[in-house]
């Protein structure tokens, strides 16, 4: 069973060496196949306030929705967050690709 999006999330962070009790830009990212798809992914994901893209995926065929938002993990609802994009991605026929956060030490 897959770690808690919250905890894989902290845990890289610190393995990283940064502090998830600043605030940090993070980055998720939802691989769609069509256009279409990914312009609803982003309506979707703009509901929980992030700012999204929508630009032509890396494999040919499929549309890339990159969310960000400003959070600060340690406090951020991650599992929550998680769920809601793995749920996009399955309604829409896509991949939750996963995240990417800057770094930000104390």
């Amino acid at each position: 069973m897959p770690e808690p999006f919250h905890e894989e999330v902290l845990e890289q962070l610190r393995e990283l060496g940064s502090y998830p009790l600043r605030p940090h830009n993070l980055d998720l990212c939802l691989y769609l196949p069509s256009e279409a798809a990914a312009r609803t992914a982003a309506e979707k994901v703009g509901r929980l306030h992030f700012a999204a893209e929508v630009v032509p995926g890396a494999r040919e065929g499929t549309w890339l929705c990159r969310a960000k938002i400003r959070i600060i993990p340690d406090s951020a609802p991650l599992d929550g967050i998680g769920a809601y994009f793995e749920q996009v991605a399955y309604e829409l026929n896509g991949d939750f690709d996963g995240w990417e956060a800057d770094i930000v030490k104390t």
